[in-house]
C-alpha cells in the first residue's frame, strides 16, 4: 500500500546544507590484510572497475545552493546467467556454483542469494560506474572476515554537501564498527560535492542529478562484486548525505531496508513509500545549520512526525534510550514491524554522534551513532 502526507518539508529559495570540514590529510584504508583487485564487470547502460583506494581528506567550504530540478533518467543494467552447476561448501553454508555463459562462476548460498565467485576480498576499494552520461565513483569497505560464499549486509554512507567520500570515511569512522560487525560499506561520491535529494542540495540539485538512479545501479555494480544479502541493505549519511537517506526512504524503499539519517532533515516533495519506514534519526539541538527547530526545512520532530505518520505507528513513544545528553524516542507499534526513532543529542552541534571530533560543535559522545543504527538495521531487515 502505498502512503502519503500532505504534510510537506518547506521550500526555500536557499538551500542551506551541511558540511563536514576536515582541515587534515589522512589515508583511508590501512588495514591491508586480504586487500584484493577484482577485474571489469561490464552491463548495459553501466560499467563497473574496482581497485584498491586510498583516500585523501580535504577542507571543505561552506556553501548553499538553490532550487529544485527535475531528476535526470538513465539506462538500466542486465546480466544473465546459464549451465552447469557443482556443489560444495563456503564458510559452514551449503553453496551451488554455477559457471554463466561468459565463463565466469557464482555462488548461491543456503540462503538463495546468488554471489559472484572471486570478486573483492576484504580491504578498501575504488569503485567505478558510468551512470547518466557521468563517470561515478565510490569507495568500498569489505572487512576482514568476509566470506564470498555468506551473503553479507551492505551500509551506504552518503557525505555531506561539500564533502567527499574519503572525508565520510573518516567522520563517520563506521570502518571499525563494518569490521567488528561483519557488514560491507559503501561510501559514494556526489556530483559536485552534493546529493540531489528533492529541495536540497548543491550542484547535483540544481542539475537534475539522478542520485536515486546513481545509489540503484551503485548496488548492482556492488553486488555483482561481492556478496550482498539484499535484504540487509542499509542507508544512512551525515547532514545532505541524511537528506539523501531520507529521499532514498521515500523512493527505493523496495532495495533498502532501513534507514540512519544524521543530522538531518526530510526535504524530499513528495514523499510517498510503499510500505512502513524502519527509521532512526540523530539530531543535535544547537545544530545551526540543520536546526533541530525547523526553519528553511523540518525541524527533527517534524521530520520524526513524518516517518511515524508514513508507517502507520500507533500508541505513544517509548524511550529506548537515555544516557548524559543522549535520549532516544521510539515508536514500536508501526506497520510491518517498523519501528520509527528519533535520537536527540542536547547539546550537540551539527555532528557525527560517537565522534569527539566536530567542526561545528560541540560535539557529543554520550550515544555512538554508528553501533546504536547498526543495532537498529540488525533487527529491520527487508520485510
Amino acid at each position: 500500500m502505498t502512503r502519503s502526507s500532505e504534510r510537506s518539508p518547506r521550500r526555500a529559495l536557499g538551500c542551506a546544507a551541511a558540511l563536514v570540514v576536515l582541515s587534515s590529510a589522512a589515508a583511508c584504508g590501512d588495514d591491508a590484510a586480504g586487500t584484493e583487485s577484482s577485474g571489469t564487470t561490464s552491463t548495459t547502460g553501466a560499467s563497473a572497475t574496482t581497485s584498491d583506494a586510498t583516500a585523501s581528506a580535504g577542507t571543505e567550504a561552506t556553501t548553499a545552493g538553490s532550487e529544485s530540478g527535475s531528476d535526470a533518467s538513465s539506462g538500466g543494467s542486465t546480466s544473465a546467467t546459464s549451465a552447469g552447476e557443482t556443489t560444495g561448501t563456503t564458510g559452514g553454508a551449503t553453496t551451488d556454483a554455477t559457471t554463466t555463459t561468459d565463463g565466469t562462476t557464482t555462488t548461491t548460498t543456503t540462503a538463495g542469494v546468488e554471489c559472484p565467485g572471486g570478486g573483492l576480498g576484504p580491504g578498501d576499494h575504488t569503485l567505478e560506474l558510468d551512470h547518466g552520461g557521468l563517470t561515478r565513483t565510490a569507495l568500498l569497505h569489505v572487512p576482514p572476515g568476509y566470506d564470498d560464499g555468506v551473503a553479507t549486509p551492505l551500509v551506504v554512507n552518503f557525505h555531506g554537501l561539500s564533502s567527499n567520500a574519503g572525508q565520510q570515511v573518516l567522520f563517520s569512522g563506521m570502518n571499525a564498527t563494518a569490521d567488528a560487525e561483519g557488514f560491507i560499506v559503501a561510501y559514494p561520491e556526489g556530483v559536485m560535492n552534493s546529493w540531489n535529494a528533492g529541495e536540497c542540495c548543491g550542484g547535483a540539485q540544481e542539475q537534475g542529478i539522478d542520485d536515486v538512479g546513481f545509489v540503484r545501479a551503485l548496488v548492482e555494480a556492488i553486488e555483482a562484486e561481492a556478496c550482498v544479502d539484499p535484504a540487509r541493505i542499509f542507508a544512512t549519511g551525515m547532514s545532505n548525505g541524511g537528506f539523501m537517506t531520507n529521499r532514498l526512504a521515500c523512493e527505493a524503499n523496495d532495495l533498502f531496508a532501513a534507514f540512519a539519517p544524521v543530522s538531518a532533515a526530510l526535504v524530499t516533495i513528495p514523499c510517498a513509500p510503499a510500505r512502513a519506514i524502519p527509521t532512526m534519526i540523530f539530531n543535535g539541538t544547537q545544530d545551526a545549520l540543520v536546526p533541530y527547530d525547523g526553519g528553511l526545512f523540518f525541524g527533527a520532530q517534524e521530520t520524526f512526525a513524518f516517518w511515524v505518520e508514513a508507517s502507520g505507528c500507533e500508541g505513544a513513544p517509548v524511550t529506548t534510550y537515555d544516557e548524559g545528553a543522549a535520549t532516544c524516542e521510539t515508536f514500536d507499534s508501526c506497520d510491518e514491524g517498523a519501528e520509527v526513532t528519533l535520537c536527540t543529542i542536547d547539546p550537540m552541534g551539527h555532528c557525527w554522534p560517537g565522534n569527539d571530533f566536530c567542526p561545528f560543535p560541540p560535539a557529543n559522545s554520550d550515544i555512538a551513532a554508528n553501533d546504536a543504527m547498526w543495532a537498529f538495521f540488525a533487527a529491520h531487515p527487508m520485510p
